[in-house]
Formats: C-alpha cells, structure tokens, sequence
C-alpha cells in the first residue's frame, strides 16, 4: 500500500501562530533555517500528532504547547495539528488538537478514541512506541553508547517477541517452582523411610521396657499398700485425742465469750465518751476560728478609727483656717469703713485751707476766680497760638502718662508675682516635708509587709506541705491497709509463725552460727518464678542453716531440753552436695530446643552468700523450663542417654526416676509464704505513717494564726495603697507647684525687662516735652505781659506756680480724694460680697460627718470587743468541760484495757489449747497429706490400687476431683482409706509394729530402686512407635500420590513453555535474520565500498533475547571493531544503517531526520544522500539540517524563519520546490 504525507497543518502550536501549512511534501524534502527560528517545533508537531507522550515534547503542561501572547497568556484555550496522507489516491487525515486542557483525536474530523487512533497510524507504519520514522536531534550520539543488552532489548520490542515475555517468564518460572516441590517430596519421601526403619527398631525396645516397667507399678503399689495401711492406723490413734481437745476448747471459748459481752458494754461507753470529746474539740475549734474572724474585724475597726481622727484632725485644721481668715475679713471691713471716713473728714479741711492760703496772699476766692478766668481766655489765646506745640505736647504727655501706668501697672504685677512666688514656695517647702514623712512611712510599712508576707508564706508553705504529705500519706496508708485487709491470714498460722520467729530469734542469741530459717534468706528474682521455687524448696522451707554439724547438735540439743517443736537444720561444713558438671553445662549451651533452660539454682537470689551450699543441696542440679511440654521432653526426650529432674513455671516436676508431680492449685496458696516479708514491712510502714499524720495534723491547726496574719496583710496593703496614692498626688502638687514657680521666674524676668524699656522711652521723651514747653513758654510770656504787670508777678509762671498753682491742688487733692474715696468703696463692696461663712458652715459639716464616722467605728469596736471577751469566757468554760470529759475518757480507756487483760489471759489457755489442737491437727493433716500424696502419686503414675467396692482408683470420684475444698478432700481421704481393700496386702506387712516400719518400707524402697535404676539405665523408649510407624506408612502412599500428580502437572507445564518458547524464538529470529542482511547491504551502500561489514553476534544463540546482541563494524582499511570502539563519524554511519535497518523493517511512509549531519564530514554527507535518493521510491526523507552539503540535494525547502516582538518568538514558513526546474534542478 503506498502511502504518501502531503501536508502537515499546524494551529496555534508553539511559535506558530494561526493556521500554518507547510506542505505539499517532496520525496526528499529539507527544513532549514538559523537556530532558534522554531525547525524543532515542527518536529515537536510532527510527534505530538502521532500520538507522542507530553514530557516527550520539552513542556511539562499541555497548555504549554499553545502559543502564547506577550504577557504569558494563552493565544486560545485550542491549537490542534493535522496531518494529512494520501493513501491510494484517497485523502486520509490525522487531527490531534487540545481544547480546554485536554487532547483530542480526529480521524477525517470524526472524534475517536485514542487508541483507535494510534491503531490506524499503526497500520500505515508509524508506531510511535519504536520511533522509527522519528529521529530527534541527539538520537544518534543516544545511541552510539547503546549497550548489547539494550540492542537486544530493541530487537525484542521491534520482532514483537517482548509480547510473550510475560507468558514466557510466567511459565518458566512455574517450571522452576514445580522441579523444586518435586524435589522437596523426594527428599521427604526419603526422610520418611529412614524414620519408618528407625521406629522398628524402637518398637522392640518399647515392648521390653514395658516389661520392666510392670514389675516396678506391681513393687510400687505393694508400697504404697503398705504406707496407707499403717497411716489408717495412726490417723484412729490421732483423732481420739483430737476430741478429747475439742471439748477443753470449748469450755475456754465460753469464759471467753462472756467477757467480751462486758468488753464490748465498756467499749460501747468508752466510744460514747470519746465521741463527746471529739465534739467538744469540734465546738473549740468553731469557737477559736470565730474568735480570729472577730480579732480580724477589730483590727480593721481600729484601722478605720485610726484613719477617721486623721480625717477630723485634718478638717478641724482647715476650719481653724477659715475661721482665722473670717476674722481677718471683719477686720479689714472695719478698716475700710474708717478709711472712708477719714476721707470725707479731709475733704472738708482741704476746701478750708484753700480759703485760708489765698487770703493770706491778699486774695480771695471770688477776686482769684476773676484772675483765674482772664487767665483761661489769655490761656486759650495763647492756646491757639500755640496749638502745634500743644498738639505735640499733648500726644508726648499722652504718651508719657500711658507709658507711666504700663510702668505703674508692670511694678503693681511685679509685687503681685512676687508675693505669689513666695506662697507658692512656702507651700513647695511644706509639700516636700509631708512627702518625706510619707516616704519613711511607707518604707517602714513596706519592711513589716514584707515581713509578714514572708512569715504568711511560709506559714502557708508549712501548711500546704503538711496537707499534700498528709493527703499522700493517707491514700498511702488505705493501700496498705487495703493490701493488709486482702491477705487473709487465720489466728492459728500467726500463732505458729510467732513461735518460730521466737525460736529462730533464741537460737540467734545463744549460738552466733546460726544463719536463719531457708525461707527468711533467699526469695526468687522474680514473681514468676515463686511456685517453681516453692515446689522445690517447700520440704526445707522452714529449714534452719547453720555454719557447722557441731552447732546443729548444740540447737538440737537446747530445743529438747524447752521442749520446743522439732526443726529441721542444714549444716554448711557436712552437706552432700551434687556439683554442676561441666557435661550439664555443656548440655545446656548447646540445647537448640526448647531455648529458654536455666539452673533453678541460677533465678535464686540468698544473702549471705555464705549459704550457697545450702541452696545447691536443696535444688540438686534442678533444671527450670517455660511450660510443662518443656519440662518433660528436656527431660525425657532431649538427652536420650541423660535424664535429668525438670520443673516448669506451673510446678509440674520431673524427677529422674520417672515420678511426676504437680498441683498448682496448693503451690499458689504455698507460694505466699515469699510475700510474708513483704506483709511485715508494710505492718511497719503503716505504724510510721500513722505517727506521721498526727504530727502533720497539728502544724495543719495554724490556719487560724494564718487567717488572722492575712488580715494583718491586708490592712497594711490598704494603708500602703492609700499612702501610695498620697504620694502620688503630692509629687504631681510638686510638679505643679515647681511649673508654677518657673513660670513666675520667667514673667518676673518679663517684667524687669518690660520696666527697663518703659523707663528708657519715657526719658527720651520727657526731653522732647521740654523742649516743647521752653517754646510754649515764651509764647505765653508775650501774651501775658500785661496779665502779669496787672498783678505784679514777673510772669504767669509764677502765677501758675503761686495762686493758679494752690487752686490747681485743690483740685488735684479733690480729684485725688475722690479717686480714694471711690477705690476704698469698690473693696468694702467686695469684701461685703466675700462671705467665709460657708466654708467654715462646710468644714462644720464634715467635722460633724467624720465624728459620727468615729462614734459608729467606736461602738463597732467596743462591740466586737465585747463579742471577743465573751467568746473568751465561753472557750475557757468549753476548756474546762473538755478536761473533765478527757479524764472521763482516760478512765474509761483504762476499764477497757482490764477487760482486755482478763480476755488476753483467756486468750492464751485457749491459744495453748489450740497449739495443742493445731499439733494433733497438724499430724492429722499431715497424714492425710501424706495420703493424698501417695493417692496422686499413685494416680499420676497409674499405679491401680485395689478398691473394696470398685475396681481402681482411676474410676472414683476423689481422682476426678483432685483440687476440691479441703473439708471435701478430708471427707474422700477419709472415705478413701476406709474403700482400700488391703486384703492384697501380704499379712506379714500388715502385723509390723512402728519400730519395724523404717526399716521395712526402706527394703521395699530399695527393691523399687533396684528396677528404677534399671529402668533409668535404659534410654526412654518411644511407647507411641506402633502409633507412629502406622502414620508413616500413610503418609508415603499419599507422598506417591502426590509425586505422580506433579510429573503430570510438570509434564503439562513444559509442553505450554516449549510453545511459547519457539513462538519467540521464531519472531525474533524473523527479524533477526532481516536485520543481519540488510545491515550489512546499507552499511556497504552508505561507506560506497563492498569490502565494508556490518555484523550482528547474539551471545545465546539458543535464545538470543534472554542475552547481549553484539554490533560491531568492518571500517575500509581497519580491522574489526565494536560499534562503542569506532571513531564519532564511523558511529553515526553505523547508527544510521541500524535506523534504516529498523525504518525498512517497519515500513513506515517516511522518515524524519533531525540534524544527523552533525558529526559527518562531505565525503560521508554525500553517500547518506545517495543512499537517500537511491530509496525514495520506497518511503520518503525529511532532513533537519543546517548543511548545504545535504539540503542542496533536496528535492524542495521548507524555509522556517523567526520574528520577535516583545520577547515572543513567531515563526514562520516558506516553501521551494525544484519540480518545476526538472531533475537537474537541485544541482
């Protein structure tokens, strides 16, 4: 099918923008054009319509690849490239394009799915995954490192084989698993014959040592026969005195009883008493807290009445003030009455004197009034005459007298300012004085704050300390005696645990060797290892250690002679002790199974360890194991040869022997005995915290002393808070006054200034005015020549200063008079309307206030004090009735404590009583201890017993109920020694004495230990071999089965592997072998030389893909070479026969060649485009180069330029096809 690319239509894609055709397509066609210009873009183009990934086409966004406007925004939110094919005469396009983000494939504009859109560009031969028609600028240098194994990997994609590489591997890999589970089920077929001959073997011996172990269960049960037959004798002796004991213990319990009726009567009035005192504390404590409360009120009364008389002391002194200034009021008003009277009195002798004075001249008034008005009309001629220099003089004196009341005025504000300052500085000085005192009040009130807060602080520390300790100590205290009210321990165990501390403690003090009781030394290191030890060390628990044989003796020696309780001792210097031996050692390090054995010996922790004998005595190389599985097998199982004793952390025991041994159920309750130390300490914790909360109980009773130093603090911060905010005020009534008084300064300084000025203008002045007068003067001479002849006076100055003058006074004093009589009024007025009445009314009225203030605070205080002395009274008489009922309570204490000395005599006669009860019930116990050992032993050893009216013991029901009550267990052991048919036992065991009993049953013993030697002697024998050699003769038929049914599987298996294998074989061969040809064919055409080779070596000939396919050259002139060994020129030829090789293959309609004259020289450019041009009529080049060597020969140009404007890039494109020219056009 021939396949021809016509056009490639370009939308808004990277720096093409619009629409952009670039086509039709020559066979050979070449796009040129300088760096940068947007050539790779239309390779970008080319790629992205055919289907090619995003991070392929250098942006990370598919947005990215539409244009883009100077901003950085989209052109558009769509951009598509089309490509356009001509198949058989028909036109087929191929549209892929991106509309809101996402992509979209167009097949002839019909929308498909992508992958039917890949699919009909696979059926033209352009598969986008081999990119074979695409060769990408750097593809070339890519691939001239390109390993073997990538070369094989390539022929694997291109022949299709990779397809079956899941399957091929999937299959082989099923191969392999089945040949390994076949060889599993062969090896175990193989291991499973082995065991079947070695349990055969086992098999005989189990039968013999079943023999033997019959005949040990028959000497066993004769034992035991004999042990429980003798212990149903002695328990009829034991319970006979038993009775006898229960009735003298009954008669004791009676007195007893009797006298704790009475103790309970006097304990019931010793609590009435004690309850009575307690509520009078109760009342005390109320009384004495209500006295503090009261004692805190009349503290702060005090405080109140203290503060009230500074108060009335403040204000009297303000009411002296205004008094005194009222009375300096009257006193002026009194003064000015006067003044005003002596006023108008010289008024009338000044209009007198005037008289006088001008008569004594010659004149009179009415002569002197003529002269006076001649004088006025020449005064007004000379006047006019004069009137400029009167103008001047009248605005010079205008001047002058206004400048003179600005300098009278300046000087009055002067003595006012001046005045004021020193008011204002007395009043500083006096401020400042108040201010110190205040200081050193409040500092010597800080000290005795501070003082007290510290001793409040630390009372309150105290007593906040005491309760936390006291709280914490008593939730300590519950759970002791919570921990002490759970342990459950009865009257006759303490009984006989004091008797032996007692004797242990005896012994101590007569005989320094004396260590002490097992129990009392050693513990185990841990909780989880208390029943193992117990069931191990329960024999010799109350043991008693001592350092030397001699010493035991003298102990033994003394406890006969007190008759006191038999004891067990544990001699140091004379124990037989089994050492650990490095066998067991060795043993136990190489055990792999169970892991987690350890020495008993090794989880004991004793002090001193001087007693290290004793404890290795006591556990005989005992092994410790996790669980009873583990027990057993280490040892019965693990050692054959070696049986060693094993205990687990349950109690199961293993002996040696075969015995074995459990009850966890007694074990628990027996385990305790390692809390009893425990139980001592927390007796004596629990008395030293008792002690400790009635110490801390009494600094608790403070509170009251705490209350009353809090208010005490509280007052003194009030007062402190008030002289505080008193400083405050007066240091602001300092800064004001200060302000005030620089500010005085500064108008003082004003006002020097101002006065000098004045001073010195109206001097320059007064100068100017007589110059003026000196000119008026002779004017006014000239005028009253004739005046002044008329009344003989040389001039009328003289008469101004003479008559005119004395008239003028008068006038002045009348005017002066007037001025005074007039200012003495105006202050008579205002003193009238100042009125000091009413704040001497107001300050009255305070006084008044702040007394009655006092009067309540008074009457407050004598109340409280009143209130106080009674409560005094009543706490007294409360004290005394408190004494009296302590007495009673003392005496009823002692009544209480006879009575309980009466019960304590009884006590001990019922206590010895029940010693003796308790020794006859502990040999009961004890037998029937014994009998229930040897019921279990029996029933764990399955040694049958004879039963009178059943068959064995396994049947009844004291077996099956093994851990009942202990009532229940005596009542069966009871039943159970009467049900024993001891007629089996041989008469001559039932008629021996007790004197003969030891040595008898150690004969029995010893015949036991002879077969149990033998027994032991002989290795454990598998008893279930039978069992197991029929299980594994069922599991070799099924192992057979299952063999035949993997060979067929195997079978089925490699036939679908065979397929599948020569399937790929096949494709990859196909294309290998086309490869190998037509490498060597191009690679001879593109050097122009035949002697030129190209070779292609697979390493697994068998099956080439699983291995390297070797690429290597035979240059003209040189030997054989690697294609990584060639020079850079050499290389890219031999990549390009590889990439037509693969293009040829494939059959793709065209090819792209981007820049892959790089690294080639002419001579080599010109045979690539012979090889080009020799096969355009079997699919069509498009070069990329920027060579003229290669793109002359091109049968048209696809020129790309580029524009910038405003840092974007737009290319553009212009086409040149030489068919016009015809065929020799391109040269």
């Amino acid at each position: 099918m021939r396949v021809h690319l016509q056009k490639i239509v370009l939308y808004n894609f990277k720096s093409f923008y619009g629409e952009v055709i670039i086509g039709p397509f020559q066979p050979f066609t070449t796009i040129i054009g300088p760096n940068g210009a947007g050539k790779s873009n239309i390779m970008d183009a080319i790629s992205f319509v055919m289907g090619e990934k995003i991070s392929s086409l250098r942006v990370r966004r598919l947005n990215d690849l539409i244009s883009q406007k100077s901003n950085g925004t989209l052109m558009t939110h769509s951009a598509h490239v089309t490509v356009i094919f001509e198949i058989e005469g028909k036109i087929k396009e191929f549209t892929r394009g991106i509309h809101n983000s996402s992509n979209v494939y167009k097949i002839n504009k019909q929308v498909v799915k992508v992958e039917f859109y890949k699919h009909e560009l696979a059926s033209l031969g352009l598969n986008i995954k081999s990119k074979s028609f695409l060769v990408f600028q750097g593809t070339i240098e890519t691939m001239c490192i390109t390993s073997p194994k990538e070369i094989s990997i390539m022929f694997d994609e291109i022949s299709k084989s990779a397809e079956l590489k899941s399957e091929y591997e999937r299959l082989k890999n099923k191969m392999h698993e089945i040949d390994l589970d076949l060889r599993h089920i062969i090896q175990k077929k193989r291991c499973l014959l082995a065991e079947k001959k070695r349990l055969l073997l086992q098999q005989q011996e189990a039968e013999e040592y079943n023999l033997l172990q019959e005949e040990y269960h028959d000497k066993k049960t004769e034992l035991q026969l004999f042990r429980l037959f003798h212990i149903r004798k002695e328990l009829g002796d034991l319970k006979l005195l038993w009775n006898d004991n229960i009735s003298k213990m009954n008669k004791y319990e009676n007195d007893k009883q009797s006298a704790e009726i009475i103790l309970e009567q006097k304990k019931k009035k010793y609590f009435e008493v004690i309850n009575k005192e307690a509520m009078m504390e109760n009342n005390l404590t109320t009384i004495d807290l209500q006295q503090t409360h009261q004692t805190t009120q009349l503290i702060a009364t005090k405080e109140k009445i203290s503060h009230l008389q500074q108060k009335i002391l403040f204000i009297r002194t303000s009411l002296t003030k205004a008094r005194l200034a009222d009375e300096v009021h009257d006193k002026t008003m009194k003064d000015l009455q006067k003044e005003l009277a002596k006023i108008e009195v010289l008024k009338t002798n000044l209009t007198q004197s005037v008289s006088s004075e001008l008569e004594s001249q010659g004149s009179n008034m009415e002569l002197n009034n003529a002269q006076v008005k001649e004088y006025y009309l020449l005064k007004g001629t000379a006047q006019r005459e004069c009137v400029k220099f009167t103008k001047n003089l009248n605005v010079l004196r205008y001047d002058q007298e206004n400048d003179q009341n600005k300098l009278d005025n300046e000087k009055r504000k002067k003595i006012e300012i001046e005045d004021k300052k020193k008011k204002l500085q007395f009043m500083l000085k006096e401020t400042e004085k108040r201010m110190e005192q205040l200081e050193q009040y409040i500092i010597k009130t800080e000290v005795t704050l501070t003082e007290q807060k510290n001793m409040e602080h630390d009372l309150e520390a105290d007593i906040t300390q005491n309760k936390i300790a006291t709280e914490e100590m008593q939730v300590e205290l519950d759970k002791i005696t919570n921990k002490l009210n759970d342990i459950t321990v009865d009257k006759f165990t303490v009984s006989r645990e004091c008797q032996k501390l007692n004797t242990i403690t005896i012994l101590k003090d007569l005989f320094p060797e004396v260590y002490g009781r097992l129990f009392t030394l050693c513990k185990p290191i841990h909780e989880r290892y208390n029943i193992a030890v117990t069931k191990v060390l329960w024999k010799y628990k109350d043991a008693i250690i001592v350092k030397t044989e001699e010493v035991a003796k003298q102990c033994i020696e003394y406890l006969k002679r007190q008759q006191i309780s038999v004891e067990t001792f544990l001699p140091l210097d004379s124990l037989k002790i089994q050492p650990f031996s490095d066998q067991l050692k060795n043993n136990l390090s190489d055990m792999i199974y169970p892991k987690t054995v350890q020495l008993l010996y090794d989880v004991i922790e004793y002090f001193p360890k001087e007693i290290s004998n004793a404890i290795s005595f006591v556990t005989k190389n005992t092994l410790l194991c996790e669980t009873s599985e583990d027990a057993r097998k280490v040892a019965y199982e693990v050692h054959l040869n070696n049986r060693y004793t094993c205990i687990a952390l349950d109690g199961s025991y293993y002996l040696k022997s075969g015995i074995i041994s459990g009850g966890s159920f007694d074990l628990s309750a027996k385990s305790a005995i390692w809390k009893d130390k425990q139980i001592q300490e927390m007796k004596l914790r629990k008395a030293t915290l008792i002690e400790k909360i009635k110490e801390a109980s009494k600094c608790i009773r403070k509170q009251s002393e705490l209350s009353t130093m809090n208010s005490e603090i509280l007052s003194l911060t009030n007062k402190l808070k008030y002289s505080r905010m008193d400083i405050d005020n007066i240091k602001k009534q300092i800064v004001d006054f200060t302000q005030e008084i620089e500010n005085i300064d500064h108008q003082l300084i004003s006002i020097f200034n101002n006065i000098k000025s004045i001073e010195k203008i109206m001097n320059k002045r007064h100068n100017k005015i007589q110059d003026i007068e000196n000119q008026i003067c002779h004017a006014e001479d000239r005028i009253f020549s004739v005046f002044c002849r008329n009344i003989n006076i040389a001039n009328i100055r003289v008469y101004e200063k003479g008559r005119l003058r004395i008239h003028g006074e008068q006038q002045k004093r009348e005017c002066e008079l007037e001025n005074q009589y007039n200012c003495i009024k105006n202050a008579l007025d205002f003193e009238k309307h100042h009125n000091a009445k009413d704040e001497i009314e107001k300050y009255e009225i305070a006084v008044q206030a702040a007394e009655e203030q006092l009067k309540i605070a008074f009457e407050e205080e004598s109340a409280i004090t009143h209130i106080i002395d009674k409560q005094k009274d009543e706490l007294e008489e409360l004290r005394n009735i408190h004494m009296n009922i302590k007495t009673e309570v003392i005496k009823m204490k002692n009544e209480v404590a006879q009575c309980r000395h009466q019960i304590g005599i009884i006590a001990k006669l019922i206590l010895e009583t029940r010693r003796e009860h308790i020794m006859i019930e502990v040999k009961i116990k004890q037998k029937k201890i014994e009998t229930n050992s040897i019921l279990k032993s029996c029933q764990m050893e399955d040694i049958i017993i004879p039963m009178s009216h059943q068959n064995n013991l396994n049947n009844s029901p004291w077996v099956s109920s093994i851990n009942t009550s202990s009532s229940n267990t005596e009542q069966s052991e009871d039943g159970i020694l009467s049900k024993i048919n001891f007629s089996f036992l041989l008469y001559e065991l039932q008629t021996i004495n007790e004197d003969q009993f030891d040595n008898v049953k150690t004969q029995l013993l010893k015949n036991i230990n002879a077969i149990q030697n033998k027994l032991d002697s002989i290795p454990a024998p598998n008893l279930k071999a039978g069992e197991n050699l029929e299980l594994i003769c069922k599991k070799l038929e099924a192992i057979n089965k299952t063999v035949k049914g993997i060979r067929e599987t195997a079978h089925i298996a490699r036939n679908k592997f065979t397929r599948i294998k020569e399937e790929r074989i096949s494709r990859f061969m196909k294309c290998f072998d086309y490869f190998t040809f037509h490498i060597d064919y191009i690679y001879k055409y593109l050097l122009n030389n035949m002697s030129a080779q190209a070779t292609l070596v697979p390493y697994n000939p068998e099956e080439p893909y699983l291995d390297d396919i070797n690429y290597s050259c035979i240059v003209p002139g040189k030997r054989f070479h690697f294609l990584t060994s060639l020079s850079g020129g050499e290389q890219v030829l031999a990549i390009l026969t590889l990439l037509f090789a693969i293009h040829r293959y494939e059959a793709a309609p065209f090819i792209i060649l981007d820049e892959i004259d790089a690294a080639l020289d002419k001579i080599n450019i010109v045979n690539v485009v012979n090889f080009i041009r020799s096969n355009l009529d079997l699919m069509h080049f498009i070069t990329i180069s920027l060579k003229k060597e290669l793109f002359v020969h091109a049968d048209g140009f696809i020129g790309v330029t580029a524009r910038q404007e405003q840092e974007i890039v737009e290319s553009s494109v212009f086409l040149l096809s030489f068919e016009s020219y015809g065929p020799k056009a391109n040269n």
